[in-house]
């Protein structure tokens, strides 16, 4: 269920104008230099999100997405534009501390730690994704962590836990 209501905050984040003019859906909590906060009217659901440096802002970026919800805190999923290759493990690094491991379904890696990686979130200036793709090259996705603590601040107010 965690999986599916994390790719439908994306993919209601990534067409936000249309589906707000249809639901009355998510709504924008701001934008904070990097990153972009909304909640989902209604279901206590707000995520921040930031695309890949040089990524294109369309549907197929690469993402890096903070969900809140009031009994599920500091879910951080890191979305490619392809699915990962199966049992692939995708280290995150913050700055230059040491890599947090997350495991991967499809298109989507999961923050073991997820309260861990908010931390080091908050604290650096920006993440770095790398896995090994099908033919075993190393791929590697850059983000920028500029405004991601007041992206997560706005995130946390709007949907404290309970």
């Amino acid at each position: 269920m965690r999986k599916i209501m994390i790719t439908v905050s994306t993919l209601m984040a990534l067409s936000a104008p249309a589906f707000a003019a249809e639901t009355g859906g998510p709504t924008s909590l701001g934008v904070f230099s990097d990153w972009t906060a909304a909640s989902l009217p209604g279901s206590h659901v707000c995520y921040a999100f930031t695309r890949a440096i040089g990524s294109a802002k369309t549907a197929t970026a690469a993402m890096i997405i903070v969900t809140e919800r009031p009994t599920s805190r500091d879910e951080v999923v890191v979305n490619a534009t392809h699915d990962y290759p199966a049992k692939t493990e995708v280290a995150v690094q913050v700055d230059d501390q040491t890599a947090m491991s997350f495991y991967t379904a499809g298109p989507h890696a999961y923050s073991r730690d997820g309260r861990a990686t908010v931390i080091a979130m908050q604290k650096g200036n920006g993440a770095s994704a790398a896995w090994a793709t099908k033919s075993e090259k190393k791929h590697t996705e850059k983000f920028s962590l500029s405004g991601f603590s007041a992206a997560y601040g706005a995130i946390v107010k709007a949907c404290p836990a309970k």
